[in-house]
């Protein structure tokens, strides 16, 4: 699942740092996402979704990220 939020993010075009900022979260946080050591919260999860333009269900592995 943890590669979900940074495969999101990169078909986004987003670098880690600048995805960090405009959710206002640290980098160490952001990675810590990606790299599984930790989740976000639930309302965290809504703004990954919104900011990357997918839906929970995508983020989470239960359907593969859509391509466009």
């Amino acid at each position: 699942m943890s590669e979900n939020y940074k495969a999101a993010r990169e078909r986004k075009g987003l670098t880690a740092q600048k995805a960090a900022t405009l959710l206002g979260v640290s980098i160490t946080t952001l990675s810590n996402w990606e790299t599984g050591k930790t989740s976000p919260t639930a309302p965290m999860l809504i703004e990954l979704c919104k900011l990357y333009e997918c839906t929970a269900d995508e983020l989470l592995g239960i359907v593969a990220l859509s391509s466009n």
